[in-house]
């Protein structure tokens, strides 16, 4: 690699005396940037301030031969733009035609930070450049590193490079807010390129780089006057992200790279992801007690790759994968030896160009779990290739996928080498949609060129899905053979109790088997039944899906049209009762029209395992009323109203009401009676989101409601009323059946009915006091109810593919229920304005409901 030049031009702020002590500072950064030489700092030097050119090779923040006895810390934002271009360089004094006058190395003694955000463009530019210097604390991004642009005679743009001579005697920490950012061809996020870091690489935020043969991150050797100086690096950690996109783009290269001797030399606890190879690695070498020892990599995060997820092809020395977890995409190549704890997933790419979609070097082993620790491998692709030897371990598990695309003709893992199975080890499957017919699938599950089956008779096989039966299996010579089918409704209904689901949802889920069992033959890519297969390994997922196969039994519907009667009841009750037997100086009317908007929020919580609902209602009412007499008012009503009734598992229902009602009113002295007769038309509009899909259904129902109100007038004052009040009430909802659409889970629903029959007592008071040229009548109530049918919302049904019929059945009735209320009236002449507040509760229970009205006598 081309050797980047040591040292530029100083000019602008330049400092040649000799090097002199200067205390505590903060330099400020200009468009004519910061270059300081042959000074010493005493206390912490901070840059901060701005920095932007265009079509400049002016440094930024250039130090050379500047000694730092404490933390030098970069604050500043720098813009800049300019072939050969630097954000930060750290170097040492003198004159590239002259060696003889180089100063020394940048030093600091303290910590290097980058707090801000450096972003240069431009041909073979750096973010930040430390060629040579000397860090005797870590060297830690917290803000951003950006380069963008092409190579400048034979140099690739570099966000942040550590090379030559250079010294690190802490860590190299790109922080959880750092940024390291190169885009262009052949781009590096960080170039390690010779030097010496005695502590780690560690990153916790974001490498991302792209471009054609761009490298996040290079660890290599440095070449110049023909002497190959290796990087020497204590260790990697990856605990962020690691992204290079673009062809032939790797994630991490290791080639020149020299370790020092640890357990673990690269460890990934987060992501690598690249076009290319995620980890490339080449020459290397261990330094100290294990100089002859492997290059160890831990993998407990993600590895992602459209090519190799590590390529070791061309790696000097022994290569060893210990896979303590987590997922990787991507051919593994020519390791020596990898040994899997933990939960771990593989799922390898096309084995065209490399052979085989594990290739181990020498045929060495996959060792799935240890004597000591168990391991999992789960094999995503629907057929995985592996050269060399398979060891499952006791108390490990393969972990084989069976989907749409496996073969049945081909082994779903074929060895080239050995494969043995020890004492107390297992092959799991997991399901496809074939698996779900009434007859099943065999498949060959391993082949190898001998296998060894340690376990006992009928353990080796096994489903870890939980709607998966392995009916039987057979170890003939060097494969491995099982029949699986799906489990019986019955079977299915006890899976979903077990996990946790609610009664319907276990009836669902057990009549939905057969729906399966017709899907997997008749559409196996349809998304119920994928989500069905899917889920079969995952309890959370599958409790869920059982959840969302059950029709709607909240009450949210029911609620909507019951919610009409009661509020055109309290308006009718209104005003049959308005300021009763009140001496105003003026009495009602003998007839009179209004109108009255309404609107209620109401909410039902969790109950009885029954997700519950959100409804709001808004509409209008309007009537006409008269006396017949000074003792009788008679009046009809209409009223419409709209509901949106949100369940909390995610199912909604628009409910449209129509009420036409008979109210009236009779008094004879103190004592009164209230009623109203309503019937109502409801369209219901219901939508149930399952796995994807969405069930649609359109349906009628109607209500019936009875009211009865009556008490005594007890006069405390001119201007004020006390009425002690008994109630009767009695609502029924009769629901047409429907048939649902729009998903293989749509559901056939018979016809319902439910039904309330309430008692009730309270107590109103109300008042009649002048206010301007009018009246004002204030009034507040509360009733206490009973409902002695406790009546709960149930419904049958079955799905339209299938014919099983199921019941379903709503949260246990609460048959106790409180009321209370406030409002206002202000009379003026012939016109009357009003605004009334209702509260309803009961357990897990609450409806607010908010009413305004005019009314005009004739």
């Amino acid at each position: 690699m081309a050797v980047v030049n040591l040292q530029k031009t100083l000019i602008a702020l330049a400092i040649t005396a000799a090097a002199h002590p200067v205390y505590a500072e903060t330099l400020a950064l200009t468009n004519a940037g910061v270059q300081i030489e042959n000074v010493s700092y005493a206390d912490h030097v901070e840059v901060n301030g701005a920095f932007a050119t265009t079509n400049s090779d002016l440094d930024a923040i250039e130090f050379n031969s500047v000694t730092f006895n404490k933390d030098l810390i970069i604050n500043a934002n720098v813009n800049a733009n300019g072939t050969n271009a630097d954000g930060l360089d750290l170097s040492m004094a003198g004159e590239d035609e002259d060696p003889s006058s180089f100063g020394p190395a940048t030093e600091i003694f303290g910590n290097l930070v980058n707090k801000g955000s450096i972003a240069v463009s431009g041909g073979g530019v750096s973010a930040m450049l430390v060629d040579p210097a000397i860090i005797h604390g870590n060297l830690v991004n917290e803000g951003t590193l950006s380069v963008n642009g092409d190579e400048f005679e034979g140099d690739g743009i570099r966000a942040l490079e550590f090379s030559g001579e250079s010294e690190l005697h802490g860590n190299l920490i790109n922080a959880s807010t750092g940024r390291i950012l190169a885009n262009g061809k052949n781009a590096k996020g960080i170039l390690l390129e010779g030097g010496e870091i005695d502590g780690k690489l560690i990153n916790n935020g974001l490498i991302q780089v792209s471009g054609e043969g761009a490298t996040a991150l290079d660890a290599t050797s440095n070449e110049y006057f023909g002497y190959t100086d290796r990087v020497d690096i204590g260790g990697i950690e990856n605990n962020g992200r690691i992204i290079a996109t673009g062809d032939d783009a790797v994630g991490v290269e290791l080639d020149g790279v020299s370790f020092a001797t640890s357990s673990a030399q690269f460890v990934n606890n987060g992501l690598i992801q690249a076009t290319d190879a995620a980890i490339e690695i080449g020459g290397f070498d261990i330094d100290g007690e294990g100089e002859d020892g492997p290059l160890t990599l831990v993998n407990r995060g993600t590895l992602v790759s459209e090519d190799e997820a590590i390529d070791a092809s061309d790696a000097s020395g022994v290569v060893v994968l210990d896979w303590q977890g987590g997922a990787i995409t991507g051919n593994l190549i020519d390791l020596d030896r990898i040994t899997v704890t933990g939960d771990a997933v593989f799922k390898g790419t096309s084995a065209d160009v490399d052979g085989y979609n594990i290739r181990m070097y020498d045929n060495g082993p996959l060792n799935v779990g240890t004597e000591s620790s168990a391991g999992h491998l789960q094999l995503a692709n629907a057929h995985t290739s592996l050269q060399g030897d398979l060891v499952v371990a006791n108390g490990s598990s393969l972990d084989l996928n069976l989907s749409s695309a496996t073969d049945a003709s081909k082994a779903v893992l074929s060895v080239d080498g050995n494969a043995t199975f020890k004492k107390g080890s297992q092959i799991t499957l997991a399901a496809q949609g074939n698996d779900f017919t009434a007859a099943g699938s065999t498949y060959t599950l391993v082949k190898a060129d001998s296998l060894d089956n340690q376990t006992e008779s009928g353990k080796l096989v096994s489903s870890r899905s939980s709607l998966l039966n392995v009916d039987t299996y057979v170890v003939e010579g060097n494969q491995v053979v099982a029949t699986v089918t799906g489990k019986s409704s019955s079977q299915v209904g006890e899976v979903i109790k077990d996990i946790g689901g609610s009664g319907n949802a276990q009836r669902a889920a057990s009549a939905f088997s057969s729906v399966a069992t017709q899907l997997a033959s008749l559409n196996p890519q349809d998304k119920v039944f994928q989500a069905y297969v899917n889920a079969s390994q995952d309890a959370q997922a599958l409790r869920a899906l059982a959840e969302q196969l059950t029709p709607e039994v909240n009450g949210g519907a029911t609620q909507a049209a019951t919610t009409g009667q009661t509020l055109i009841s309290n308006v009718t009750s209104g005003r049959t009762s308005g300021a009763r037997g009140m001496s105003s100086g003026e009495g009602f009317k003998e007839a009179g029209v209004w109108v009255q908007t309404l609107y209620s929020d109401a909410s039902q919580d969790l109950r009885d395992n029954v997700a519950g609902y959100n409804a709001y209602s808004r509409g209008i009412a309007v009537g006409a009323d008269g006396k017949l007499n000074d003792q009788l008012t008679l009046g009809v009503a209409y009223s419409y109203l709209n509901t949106d009734v949100n369940g909390k598992s995610g199912d909604k229902t628009k409910v449209d009401g129509h009420a036409f009602t008979l109210y009236g009113g009779f008094e004879q002295g103190n004592y009164f009676v209230d009623g109203s007769l309503t019937y109502g038309l409801n369209n219901n509009e219901s939508k149930r989101s399952i796995a994807g899909t969405t069930a649609k259904g359109d349906y009628d129902s109607n209500l019936f409601g009875v009211n009865l109100v009556g008490g005594y007038t007890y006069h405390v004052s001119p201007s004020v009323l006390v009425e002690p009040r008994v109630a009767a009430r009695y609502s029924r909802v009769d629901i047409d059946g429907y048939r649902e659409k729009g998903s293989s889970a749509a559901l056939k629903v018979e016809d319902q009915r439910f039904e309330v029959a309430e008692l009730g007592a309270g107590l109103r008071v109300a008042g009649n006091f002048p206010l301007g040229s009018g009246t004002l009548e204030p009034q507040a109530k509360v009733m206490a109810y009973h409902d002695f049918i406790g009546d709960e919302v149930s419904s049958t049904s079955t799905f339209i593919s299938g014919n099983t019929p199921f019941v379903t059945s709503g949260a246990s009735a609460v048959r106790n229920s409180y009321e209370a209320g406030v409002g206002a009236d202000y009379h003026l002449g012939a016109v009357t304005v009003g605004l009334s507040y209702d509260y309803v509760g009961k357990s897990d229970f609450d409806a607010d409901t908010v009413t305004a009205k005019v009314r005009y006598d004739f």
